[in-house]
């Protein structure tokens, strides 16, 4: 049909409709959709006004079909006809629907299909990967796609749909459409479900246009502001299972939905202006549908398939599109930031784009990428990439999975950095990889003669971690070198009396550090759903805006957030059921010298909270209260299949709790798998599996205080042996991911593994007990349960450590995105540098000494003089070193003595001489102080360095130099402490598990980046009494004394998480009244006040907020609580108003 005959078709229905059809209704709005497409290039989309030409029995547009292949293939269609005669076109269609039903319509648009004597008969050309190709781009261009309204598909009724896309005359997509004037896209989804069935329920008769895989791929349903859409419309083995919508929306505000439309638009116009432009809808079916098919075992232990056919969801589709078409722009040398939720489909956008990287080309054909190296930790994820790649390429072999040979096993370790090496140098398209293995690796890399003028794309997946640190490092030093971009000479013939010895030095240096960067000739997507401030500064790209000093700040190339996934169903809300507790416990110390015993108080804090976390009493408590809550709200869900997980502090809390938990269920008969009626054996956790690297020796996990225990399940723990992950879990399931997998596994106590990556789906309660770090790993952690299958309908995550607010906060960072609104300052590796020569710790000449050494020992081939100068360089740190350590035993001897000799003066009632001793124990433990800092900045400058020297050029090479120098000496002084802590007379009196309250209007904080900031702390020595009695304070309930001091400290945190404020008041170069003057410090001070009026500070928020002369004075002792670091001690505090009573 014509241009002009379309046109004429739909004159003469709008007068057929004229009078019968209103503005209002959805027939409008269908045709108002089909002109946009029509708009869409001219000949870019044929358009029928009605279902002429379709067929319902195979839901093909036969006629488009041969059209293609007279316009691609016209000498196979001459000889079929030749050959054939009148039954040529029967015996075509059916070879055709035998392959739709067989191989379904994406593998049969991609691959064609084969007839004996015609070899493959293609059925769509894919947008040229190389234009040389002759004819390929005319293929192209051939490709006819076709928008058709009112399409009748029942083969047996007179049902329709109220359009069908098809491309060469074979079905790929479906609409109902409604408008949101009388109905919503609701009502467009319950039509679909309940009335477009693919197999009629009276009589069985099969639809072709809707069979799952075999007919339309996706059907939307469509409304002015949304799209949804579906792949799988049925039938399913569950009669219950309905099909599953999902939101192809862009999503409004970080949440679900559609931003407001350009004027005189829809909101779903990105539905014909985007995704149905005719060569992004081609791309979608040439590179982007598959079919993931999975292993699950049902609950009578059998492995079933589940297949399930993946359509991009809009997030995907724009990204893939967005970085492809930057990267054809601007080739090679390009950053990336791809800031997905969980949820997200991430392991799909990194397939797809490993795959469509891989095959991009220049503009003068040759490929623009080498290889397209994939950086995972996730052993699941190299796998999934194969599988996904397999149905995307029409040839094999494409993906090499570094760690694994050609049929899946795991090789040695040794073997991995060749198997990379040789990977790289057959330029094999797409390669998974670990980070740590180019540790190894990056030298050979670098002598690759294969890889001279090479460019690289590289996929991180998780970029929040381990992408600035050495193994990174490695990764951009290999590729700089490999690409010819960096000569590196071994400079044998230096001459240590040669006049320019010092310059080839600095050349030698210069070109070390300027490997360091990020590689011109790479292209790097980093993927993360939990940005660090140096994530964003590596791998971001300009937002357009600049800090306070005019420097650019960074942000994300693409965002789907974490609030919009959750919104659109794509994930859970983790905090929806998020349950804070407070373990409350009561420590005494009744060894005998508990009076006069001295150690750090700091060390005493983690020493006194390792030994409660591994005391009986908390642990058999909480492993009961875990069975408990598990069994009660968690067993039955999911038809007795829902799994919990169990978050530690570290393995030998994992020895400890399997075992506990183990006793308790083996006392509770109704617990019991033996002993229970198969119709209950869903309560029953099972036996839990461990997940945990390395091992543990037996005796690390047995406690003194276990032989108290009159039922003691610790003592069959072995002193004398190693524990490990395989030997604690059943044999012969596999690794653990799979074993949990199984139906009869619920439970999994784990030790910093698996709280990110691993996507567990029936995963549904969370016990974690486990202090967690920051905000990444808080999100990380408790997103383990975020993941969504059938009849999830909510999760429980319960935390016995962590602070709500803390919690609340980290989630309210990441919620709409991640985000800076001060760019990283370089200069503080100088700062750093600065303060570290100024501790007089080492000289000029030690640093220098050092330079020579690091050049010949690098320089030099292995041998005698090699060793010699290896020698020199650990001879080099050796004087700072002692000189550290000598000035750290006497300040830490010169404390001790003279804090002794406070006590006995104090004592003894000798009020000036407790005040002079007094005064010199804390000059000494602020030379203590000095020294814990400068071992503190060593290490953050290597940390610095390191990540900084990625992402700019200092053109310093003494400070490459200097990194080497910092990071050898950090390692002869590591070990300096204060004295061990013995904990061996420590009673626990009372234990109790309490609900906490969460709290409301909790605020995330922006990404900060990386400060010179930060500092030793003096020691604080006090008996081993006083400090349990103030944490015993701190936890029990206090008098009204305490209140005000809490309250201070309140407002405190309040003003700190105020990035400005807290950059104010810490800018040594601000004074303090020029901040208190400033009102800002004021104000945030008032709304603090505010805020606490609802909870138990509120009558004394109440009493400042009423007197205005309080906030001045408490804006006062916020401002010198923050410059110091420091909060009321409130047990100290305790502690003192306990001795004046």
């Amino acid at each position: 049909m014509t241009r002009v005959d379309i046109d004429s078709a739909y004159e003469r229905r709008d007068v057929e409709y004229s009078g019968r059809r209103k503005i209002h209704q959805e027939d409008a709005f269908e045709r108002y959709i089909s002109r946009k497409v029509a708009a869409l290039g001219g000949a870019g989309w044929a358009l029928s006004p009605d279902d002429t030409g379709f067929d319902p029995n195979d839901a093909l547009v036969f006629d488009d079909f041969v059209a293609w292949l007279e316009a691609t293939a016209p000498e196979k269609l001459d000889k079929m006809r030749r050959e054939k005669g009148a039954r040529w076109e029967d015996q075509l269609r059916r070879a055709l629907v035998k392959s739709l039903e067989r191989n379904g319509t994406v593998l049969t648009l991609r691959k064609g299909f084969q007839v004996a004597g015609y070899q493959t008969i293609e059925c769509m050309a894919g947008y040229p990967d190389d234009e040389r190709v002759p004819g390929a781009r005319e293929r192209y261009d051939a490709n006819i796609l076709r928008f058709m309204h009112q399409v009748h598909y029942q083969t047996a009724g007179s049902k329709s749909l109220d359009f069908a896309l098809f491309v060469n005359g074979i079905p790929v997509a479906t609409g109902e459409v409604k408008t949101e004037l009388t109905q919503t896209v609701r009502d467009a989804i319950d039509e679909y479900v309940d009335e477009r069935r693919p197999i009629e329920p009276d009589g069985g008769r099969k639809n072709s246009l809707l069979m799952y895989k075999r007919g339309a791929v996706v059907h939307f349903a469509v409304s002015e502001d949304e799209v949804w859409m579906c792949t799988n419309l049925g039938p399913f083995p569950s009669r219950s299972a309905k099909p599953r919508f999902l939101p192809f929306n862009l999503g409004r505000d970080g949440g679900a939905g559609n931003p407001d439309a350009p004027e005189g638009e829809y909101r779903t116009h990105y539905l014909w202006d985007t995704i149905l432009q005719r060569d992004n809808w081609l791309s979608i079916f040439d590179r982007f549908v598959f079919e993931e098919i999975e292993d699950r075992q049902d609950a009578t232990g059998r492995w079933r398939k589940t297949a399930t056919q993946i359509f991009p969801r809009y997030h995907q589709f724009d990204a893939e599109r967005k970085v492809l078409a930057d990267a054809r722009e601007h080739g090679a040398g390009r950053r990336y930031l791809i800031e997905h939720s969980a949820g997200s489909g991430k392991t799909e956008t990194i397939s797809w784009a490993a795959h469509d990287l891989a095959r991009l080309r220049r503009a003068d054909g040759e490929k623009m990428f080498s290889s397209v190296v994939v950086v995972t930790d996730r052993l699941s994820l190299d796998q999934n990439i194969k599988k996904t790649i397999s149905q995307l390429s029409k040839v094999t072999g494409q993906v090499v999975m570094v760690g694994r040979d050609e049929r899946g096993s795991a090789v040695a370790d040794g073997s991995k950095s060749s198997q990379l090496v040789e990977a790289l140098r057959q330029k094999r398209e797409i390669v998974v990889v670990t980070i740590q293995t180019f540790l190894y690796a990056w030298p050979d890399i670098a002598a690759l003669p294969e890889l001279d003028g090479s460019g690289f794309a590289v996929i991180v997946d998780e970029a929040h971690s381990s992408q600035e640190g050495s193994s990174a490092a490695s990764l951009k030093t290999a590729f700089n070198a490999a690409a010819d971009k960096l000569k590196f000479e071994r400079m044998l013939d230096f001459d240590e009396d040669s006049d320019d010895g010092g310059s080839v030095m600095d050349a030698y240096f210069a070109q070390m550090q300027a490997s360091n960067l990020m590689p011109p000739n790479v292209s790097f997507l980093a993927f993360t759903a939990t940005p660090k401030a140096e994530t964003k500064t590596l791998f971001g790209t300009p937002t357009g805006e600049e800090d306070e000093d005019g420097n650019p700040v960074m942000g994300s190339f693409h965002l789907y957030p974490m609030r919009q996934a959750i919104e659109e169903g794509y994930i859970i809300d983790p905090l929806s059921g998020y349950v804070p507790l407070r373990t409350l416990t009561r420590i005494e110390d009744e060894s005998e010298d508990a009076d006069g015993r001295l150690v750090d108080e700091r060390r005493a804090r983690r020493k006194i909270a390792k030994w409660r976390s591994l005391h009986p009493t908390n642990v058999m408590e909480k492993a009961k209260w875990i069975i408990d809550h598990f069994v009660d709200n968690v067993a039955p869900l999911l038809n007795g299949e829902a799994k919990a997980m169990i978050v530690t502090s570290g393995r030998p809390e994992v020895v400890r709790y399997k075992y506990a938990i183990e006793a308790y269920l083996r006392a509770r008969p109704d617990l019991d798998p033996a002993k229970v009626e198969p119709k209950l054996r869903f309560k029953v956790p099972g036996e839990p599996l461990v997940a945990f690297s390395q091992k543990v020796l037996g005796d690390r996990c047995v406690l003194p205080e276990d032989e108290y225990l009159e039922d003691n399940p610790f003592a069959l723990i072995e002193r004398g042996y190693e524990y490990t992950e395989a030997n604690m879990n059943p044999t012969g399931q596999g690794p653990v991911e799979r074993a949990f997998d199984r139906p009869e596994s619920r439970l999994l106590i784990v030790a910093n593994k698996f709280q990110t990556g691993f996507d567990q789906k029936k995963l549904v309660a969370l016990y974690v007990d486990k202090p967690l770090g920051n905000a990444i790993e808080i999100v990380q952690t408790y997103s383990r349960v975020n993941r969504t299958c059938s009849g999830k309908d909510g999760v429980f995550v319960v935390d016995f450590v962590n602070d709500p607010e803390t919690v609340l906060a980290a989630f309210k960072t990441y919620d709409k995105g991640a985000t800076m609104s001060t760019a990283q300052d370089p200069n503080i590796v100088y700062d750093l540098k600065d303060a570290l020569d100024a501790a007089d710790v080492y000289a000029t000449r030690d640093v220098e000494g050092f330079k020579e050494a690091l050049y010949r020992s690098k320089g030099l081939a292995a041998g005698e003089e090699s060793d010699a100068y290896r020698t020199a360089l650990y001879s080099a740190v050796s004087g700072p070193a002692e000189i550290f350590r000598e000035r750290f035993a006497a300040a830490r001897d010169s404390y001790e003595t003279w804090l002794e000799c406070a006590n006995r003066a104090e004592a003894a009632g000798e009020a000036e001489g407790t005040e002079r001793a007094k005064r010199s124990a804390d000059e000494a433990a602020g030379r203590v102080a000095e020294l814990m800092t400068f071992r503190k900045k060593l290490s953050k400058y290597c940390s610095a360095y390191t990540f900084l020297s990625q992402a700019l050029d200092f053109g310093d090479p003494d400070l490459e130099v200097f990194y080497s120098f910092a990071k050898l000496l950090g390692h002869r002084i590591a070990g300096t402490s204060l004295d061990d802590v013995d904990v061996r007379g420590l009673v626990l009196r009372d234990f109790r598990i309490s609900a906490q309250k969460v709290p409301e209007g909790v605020e995330g904080g922006e990404l900060m980046p990386m400060g010179a900031g930060g500092s030793g702390t003096a020691p604080k020595r006090d008996t081993m009494a006083r400090i349990v009695e103030r944490l015993n304070r701190t936890w029990g309930d206090e008098g009204d004394p305490l209140v005000k001091a809490r309250a201070v400290n309140a407002v405190s945190d309040a003003v700190a998480a105020d990035p400005v404020t807290n950059t104010q008041i810490t800018n040594t170069s601000n004074t303090k009244e020029a901040v208190l003057a400033d009102g800002r410090l004021r104000n945030i001070v008032i709304r603090a006040l505010m805020s606490m009026m609802s909870n138990e500070l509120g009558d004394l928020a109440e009493q400042a907020l009423d007197d205005p002369q309080a906030i001045e004075p408490l804006a006062d002792q916020v401002y010198d609580l923050i410059s110091q670091g420091k909060r009321y001690d409130i047990a100290e505090l305790a502690s003192y108003l306990s001795r004046g009573k």
